[in-house]
């Protein structure tokens, strides 16, 4: 079969013509959850048109393939309201059903197709206009925020300095330092008081995360060079960052972009888990909360972090986990990622709002999470919907409000 000019289509070609069309990414049953609605996204379109979701939009890159299409302005805007929250993978049934001879779990990556999907059509010139401006100032201010690099560490206490050299390396991210600073804040509390040698660095840039969500491939390599050279000079072992998609960026873009990176990844949920149980964390102040837990897509679907956070709750005196019914793989995205919030804030808030929802109907007066954009977009949802029932946590929160510091 010859090559067509798609490059990275022709990278996820194996998987674009293993779908066998069976549609369960569009409405499935499974017996934790009964039937199940799979795509945050074809739900909350009107129509629920098939090029939502999975199956469809594995079609429009087979027909890029086969040349049977082209791309265009009308398939970016398809293409792009998609968090690619992964959920369309996690309920592949070939990837589920013993019986069939070719097991899709060893090899289907569905938010590397929809990412490879969005590459080419960036390259050809059909962005979504809000992602070309962020990207345009990203590249030139290293962040997505139209703020000044300079201003990434403005939230570091006065007075407050960090080695040139450590064992870890705190990856502050973009989200924390420009929009939710007291993340950072309690953080660096938590570590301090546990004792551990850390540092961090002003030249940090972008993870990289919006530029490859957005399709901008180019862009996304330039800032993980970057930063690795960065990481490099700290001579730091294991880097652990809070933010979700700067974690699964790290964790699995960095090793694809650059072969040669050989540093441990870690999410600040797994390094606090160590701590607690290392008895450098002590949680001794009893929290009296009914609390629920929403599994952020980035941390949970994509790299298989669901335990350590809820091993932190369950060290926390009198907290109370109430579950949803969708949780861990089977967990509905908030609706933030995939530059949907930026380019979609409707759409995401939509989607957030079906989480809330869901959050409710447990009782719990709290839900608790571990990654900003899921914070952010969750507060925003509950605030246009005027729900004073259910509050929006941090896990650090709850850590620190427990460590009584």
């Amino acid at each position: 079969m010859s090559k067509s000019e798609y490059k990275y289509l022709e990278e996820v070609r194996d998987m674009i013509e293993a779908c066998y069309r069976c549609g369960d990414c569009r409405v499935a049953y499974r017996p934790a959850v009964g039937r199940y609605l799979v795509c945050p996204v074809r739900e909350n379109i009107p129509g629920k048109w098939e090029p939502f979701f999975a199956r469809g939009k594995i079609m429009l890159a087979n027909g890029l393939l086969k040349n049977e299409i082209k791309p265009s302005q009308e398939l970016a805007d398809i293409i792009f309201q998609c968090m690619t929250c992964g959920s369309c993978q996690t309920i592949c049934n070939q990837s589920y059903n013993p019986t069939l001879n070719h097991p899709l779990s060893q090899f289907m990556d569905h938010p590397k197709i929809w990412e490879a999907l969005r590459a080419e059509l960036v390259e050809r010139g059909f962005s979504i206009p809000r992602h070309s401006e962020i990207l345009k100032y990203c590249k030139e201010n290293h962040n997505p925020y139209f703020e000044k690099h300079e201003d990434r560490t403005n939230w570091v206490p006065d007075g407050k300095t960090f080695p040139e050299e450590a064992e870890y390396f705190l990856f502050m991210g973009c989200t924390e330092p420009y929009r939710i600073p007291e993340i950072l804040e309690k953080t660096i509390k938590i570590l301090d008081a546990a004792g551990v040698e850390y540092t961090l660095s002003k030249d940090e840039w972008c993870c990289g995360s919006v530029a490859l969500r957005a399709g901008n491939r180019p862009l996304a390599e330039e800032l993980v060079k970057h930063n690795f050279e960065i990481l490099k000079k700290s001579n730091a072992k294991k880097i652990f960052t809070h933010c979700a998609g700067c974690f699964r960026t790290l964790k699995k873009d960095y090793k694809e972009i650059l072969p040669e990176f050989d540093i441990e990844v870690m999410h600040i949920t797994e390094l606090i888990q160590e701590l607690i149980q290392s008895g450098k964390i002590r949680l001794k102040k009893d929290i009296d909360k009914i609390i629920t837990y929403h599994d952020p897509c980035h941390l949970g679907r994509h790299i298989g972090i669901y335990q350590e956070p809820r091993d932190i709750i369950d060290s926390i005196p009198a907290l109370d986990l109430v579950e949803m019914k969708r949780i861990k793989e089977n967990s509905w995205c908030c609706g933030a990622g995939g530059g949907v919030k930026s380019a979609f804030n409707e759409l995401a808030l939509e989607i957030a709002g079906d989480r809330i929802e869901e959050a409710l109907e447990t009782g719990a007066g709290y839900i608790v999470t571990a990654c900003p954009f899921c914070i952010r977009n969750l507060r925003d949802a509950a605030e246009k919907h005027q729900n004073k029932n259910l509050q929006v946590l941090d896990i650090l929160d709850l850590v620190i409000e427990s460590m009584d510091i």
